[in-house]
């Protein structure tokens, strides 16, 4: 009869499967059911239930009535409130409803709800408490606070956001293995939550722990603090992926959507404005703990470097200038991967760093050489920096007998290979091999920026007076003339004239490489050495006419106001010309034509090295020519010449030193060869004869001294052959396929030969005479 009294009975279940099936007995027989989700008003889902609310709902129950999910609520009470309200609801009576019974099930609450009826005081007296046994479930509830991150929606079956989903989930969903609950308040609470014999409750307190617990991704890196909203970025992409197969080095290379993820494609990455720091961070992710690094151990290694994910120029800058504070091992290990980041990369690494920048590499790089480390300022060479290219210009003039400088040149700076060389064009008289000779004597003092005793040899010989320079002068046609009889033929009339000023016969075998480098259909059909007018100035030197393209850039760059630069100029120089050179074969390949490639003067460095001449008048360049009158008496620094054009007489200066004072920068005007000789070149890729490009094969490149005979075979054969070695000149008698002479005079050494088929460029080779006396030994000898 006691038990009568209480209205309240409590039902213990450990499955939710039976829940649902009481739920379903209960509305067979007509018990009423009340719904706690209906406790919380409109509008405001995920508000909490309180106490008061909760009590107040069950003392106003009128019948029998089934409180459903009750546990999925009281379950987050603190201990007080807990016993306070099981203490109070437990002995509920209704006197005017003696029949009324209010069914609680408490799912999962066994052990808690057993704690508290060991400690009530009047467990004799209450109401039966019913406890039904079944298959036992486990669920796991994952907590999360999100606030500045989203959880992929699709890929979570069972997410809950308010308290209101979360209470009409258990009797809708339920049972679910897995569950997350993003309500506020539940969250709040569930720490006073027990352990039971259902539920699992897990915090989540980042959006890394929800990918690694909840949804059991793998990371190859921890997290940290610093990195939380890039976590938060990260979970917010990875809705569409597969978690079955997901890897974080996929998950990148989908996000930038690369098949593969190389170097360069990581840098063009990392250097792409539009990108975020998100981008960058995946990135730096990537590289650091991906198989990737074992391979980029050097890009690794800067990429941990950077400190600031929204300076993109960090780490161009990391690559560029990284390599100079590691160790000696280290630059050795790390150079070949450096080198190649930077080749494949080179306008993003020129316009990244700043001349500053640059300009500290350099002295580091020069530092090495400066240590006698020349290997390793070597390696570290890209060929990529204008910086570079001067480093390897001043080795050169040290060490240019060295083997791997030469390799590196050949390899990094093949213009200046191209410059140094010097050839013979297709038109050339063999009387004239002087000029070549003096060609590679000036390119020598260029690069040592000295007046050296083979240019005084020279200049003393072949410009000793106007006769012995009008003897040589007059041997070369004049450009002109040349341009001029040429335009007689129909066959070989250049269409377009390319006029580059300053254009010096210094850079004809530069030119020819160019040329040839292009892959284009524009051939040479004729290369030559030719004369300007004198004074070897631009305003008598002029080309004209509705064909004529003027490039000024070579010659603004020779009187630049910044004066000569040693080396730098140089550079300058082989950059402009290869503009221009790559602008005519451009422009002209697209049609059928053939084009002139002229010039109006040479420039000199070398008057600066000369000591002037003190004369009066009004002198033009430098003091390079002055203007005369009819009485002008000769002198062996100057010839008295009268321009063809102007009628005007003039005192041309015929050595480097000039009339008036010390040029500053590169000068023009006067008789030095450099000044007055000219390349001509005829390029079409019409259907015209062009030279034959031949191909030099040597028989053998070690020669004994002891009988110093050079047999090389030439594709195709050409008519004849002149070689020529250390400026003498020989004929080669052919025998056969092969062709052969022997040297005289000859000395022990590596030697440069240079062969020149009848009506072709020459091609230039290098041999080694080799000597056997009495100390030298079999093995020396053949290097063994």
């Amino acid at each position: 009869m006691l038990a009568q009294r209480y209205a309240v009975r409590f039902i213990m279940l450990n499955n939710f499967n039976e829940f649902k099936n009481l739920a379903k007995f209960m509305a067979d027989i007509s018990v009423d059911s009340l719904d706690l989700e209906t406790l919380i008003d409109d509008g405001e889902d995920d508000t909490w239930i309180t106490i008061d609310t909760l009590k107040q709902a069950i003392k106003a129950c009128k019948k029998s009535t089934f409180v459903t999910p009750f546990s999925e609520l009281v379950r987050f009470y603190n201990d007080e409130d807990f016993r306070g309200f099981f203490n109070e609801i437990m002995l509920l009576e209704d006197i005017h409803n003696p029949q009324k019974r209010i069914y609680i099930p408490l799912i999962g609450l066994q052990n808690r709800f057993s704690d508290f009826l060991n400690h009530f005081g009047r467990i004799r007296e209450s109401a039966p408490i019913w406890r039904y046994d079944a298959e036992p479930q486990s669920v796991e509830v994952f907590f999360a606070k999100y606030k500045d991150f989203t959880v992929p929606k699709d890929e979570i079956k069972c997410q809950l956001h308010s308290l209101r989903e979360w209470l009409r989930f258990w009797k809708v969903q339920a049972p679910q293995e897995r569950i997350v609950c993003t309500s506020l308040p539940i969250t709040s609470k569930h720490k006073y939550s027990k352990p039971d014999n259902i539920f699992n409750f897990k915090k989540i307190g980042s959006a890394y722990e929800f990918m690694t617990h909840f949804l059991e991704l793998r990371f190859p890196f921890d997290s940290s603090e610093k990195d939380k909203t890039y976590w938060e970025q990260l979970l917010a992409r990875i809705g569409d992926m597969d978690f079955a197969s997901f890897t974080f080095e996929t998950f990148v290379r989908k996000h930038f959507n690369k098949v593969t993820f190389g170097a360069s494609d990581i840098l063009s990455e990392w250097m792409t404005t539009s990108n975020t720091t998100f981008e960058r961070w995946l990135l730096i992710k990537y590289v650091l703990f991906t198989a990737f690094k074992q391979e980029h151990e050097y890009l690794a290694l800067c990429f941990d470097s950077v400190t600031d994910l929204t300076d993109v120029h960090q780490l161009p800058l990391q690559i560029a200038t990284r390599i100079v504070y590691e160790s000696q091992i280290n630059q050795s290990k790390f150079a070949k991967e450096r080198k190649s980041i930077i080749v494949d990369n080179g306008n993003l690494f020129i316009n990244a760093l700043t001349s500053e920048e640059q300009k500290w590499l350099f002295e580091r790089i020069k530092e090495l050489f400066q240590n006698h480390d020349l290997n390793t300022a070597l390696d570290i060479c890209t060929g990529v920096f204008d910086f570079e290219k001067v480093l390897l210009m001043g080795w050169f003039v040290h060490q240019s007998g060295n083997a791997k400088l030469k390799l590196t040149i050949n390899q990094l700076y093949p213009e200046f290979n191209a410059y140094y060389s010097t050839i013979k064009p297709s038109h050339f008289r063999i009387d004239n091999q002087w000029v070549i000779e003096y060609i590679k004597a000036y390119k020598e003092a260029k690069l040592c920026d000295k007046y050296t005793d083979a240019i005084k040899d020279f200049i003393n010989t072949r410009n000793q007076s106007s006769a012995t320079f009008y003897k040589w002068y007059f041997e070369f046609d004049e450009s002109h003339n040349l341009l001029a009889e040429i335009d007689k033929s129909p066959i070989y009339r250049p269409d377009k004239i390319y006029w580059i000023d300053g254009l010096g016969v210094e850079f004809l075998s530069y030119v020819l490489y160019l040329i040839e480098s292009t892959n284009s259909n524009m051939k040479v059909v004729r290369s030559q050495i030719t004369r300007t007018k004198l004074p070897s100035s631009t305003f008598h030197n002029k080309f004209e006419g509705a064909r004529v393209i003027k490039y000024g850039a070579l010659d603004e760059l020779g009187h630049d106001s910044h004066m000569y630069q040693y080396l730098i100029t140089l550079k300058d120089e082989l950059k402009t010309i290869h503009a221009i050179v790559n602008e005519i074969i451009n422009e002209s390949k697209k049609l059928p034509c053939t084009i002139a490639i002229v010039s109006d003067h040479g420039l000199s460095c070398l008057s600066r090295k000369a000591p002037s001449k003190k004369y009066e008048g009004k002198f033009e360049h430098e003091g390079r020519y002055i203007k005369a009158s009819g009485d002008a008496l000769p002198d062996a620094d100057y010839i008295i010449y009268k321009n063809e054009n102007d009628g005007q007489i003039y005192k041309v200066a015929l050595t480097h030193s000039s009339l008036s004072k010390v040029p500053t920068h590169q000068v023009h005007g006067g008789c030095t060869p450099e000044e007055v000789l000219v390349p001509f070149i005829l390029l079409s890729n019409k259907n015209v004869t062009t030279q034959f490009k031949y191909q030099v094969i040597l028989s053998q490149e070690d020669i004994m001294l002891s009988s110093p005979s050079v047999t090389l075979t030439v594709i195709p054969e050409p008519k004849s052959i002149v070689l020529t070695c250390e400026g003498k000149t020989y004929s080669m008698n052919r025998i056969g396929t092969q062709w052969t002479t022997i040297l005289k005079g000859v000395t022990e050494g590596v030697h440069q030969i240079d062969v020149k088929p009848e009506g072709a460029s020459s091609v230039q080779c290098e041999i080694k005479i080799v000597g056997i006396s009495g100390e030298t030994n079999i093995n020396d000898m053949f290097d063994l």
